[in-house]
């Protein structure tokens, strides 16, 4: 909600306002997390993670007039069709 508002409050002012929602992504600390079985997340296969590189070119891609249709909301990187349009597959 408060991307929302954001979005609503500040679109006039040239604020764009997204959320990223990028799941779990492959990094040494999710090696440790998984070493570790803390937690459901360390029963997670690898392939399950995301590449580390992804939330950035998402960024990058939310920061593009591509991504205006998305202002005011989260952008999901488990969902393919966001992926495919923020060129990660």
């Amino acid at each position: 909600m408060l991307t929302q508002c954001v979005h609503k409050e500040e679109a006039a002012n040239g604020i764009r306002a997204m959320g990223l929602s990028p799941g779990t992504v492959a990094t040494q600390m999710q090696k440790e997390i998984k070493s570790s079985g803390i937690n459901p997340v360390s029963q997670l296969d690898w392939d399950a993670h995301i590449p580390p590189d992804w939330p950035a070119r998402a960024l990058l891609w939310m920061c593009s007039p591509e991504a205006d249709a998305w202002c005011g909301q989260e952008i999901s990187l488990r969902d393919e069709s966001i992926r495919k349009k923020a060129g990660l597959i």
